[in-house]
């Protein structure tokens, strides 16, 4: 049997990046629903997910009783092979929009689903695309989910 370098690589990178959230988490503030949403989307809070599945070529977890986040319902799906990097969380009545998980310095763009935030460089959710949905609800998409489940969104992330 062949070794694959890779999962082991792709647990590494998240190890690092995860102490990287704790530290923010500690000051609070929006930083602290960034480390939270981050926490959630890479699997820190499956445990107390309501309802864990399998869909063609994804997986998808849902939170409806304890959502992690302020909001009254979450739906994750994450390609297993690479949860880090490729999820996507729809979230429904959140007590925060779509422009203040955005951050300072975000960039409004429009896209085929309506007009989205793309989070400034530098920041932990620069590789997102945030899109408000009705009143209070709102998705994050990353690009490398983007690139694989939804191509006709790749023209917001632009030459970032």
């Amino acid at each position: 049997m062949k070794f694959n370098p890779a999962p082991v690589l792709l647990a590494a990178l998240t190890l690092c990046s995860l102490s990287g959230c704790r530290k923010d988490a500690q000051a609070g503030g929006s930083e602290d629903l960034v480390s939270k949403v981050l926490f959630t989307a890479t699997g820190s809070y499956d445990a107390q997910a309501d309802l864990k599945e399998r869909i063609p070529g994804l997986r998808r977890t849902t939170w409806t009783t304890k959502p992690p986040l302020p909001v009254q319902k979450i739906v994750l799906q994450y390609d297993s092979d690479a949860r880090p990097l490729a999820w996507f969380l729809d979230l429904s009545g959140a007590q925060f929009t779509a422009q203040s998980l955005a951050g300072e310095g975000a960039a409004q763009v429009n896209t085929p689903q309506g007009q989205g935030y793309r989070p400034a460089p530098g920041t932990r959710l620069e590789d997102a695309l945030i899109l408000p949905t009705g009143q209070d609800g709102m998705k994050i998409i990353t690009r490398a989910y983007v690139t694989q489940n939804e191509p006709a969104l790749l023209e917001a992330f632009g030459g970032r």
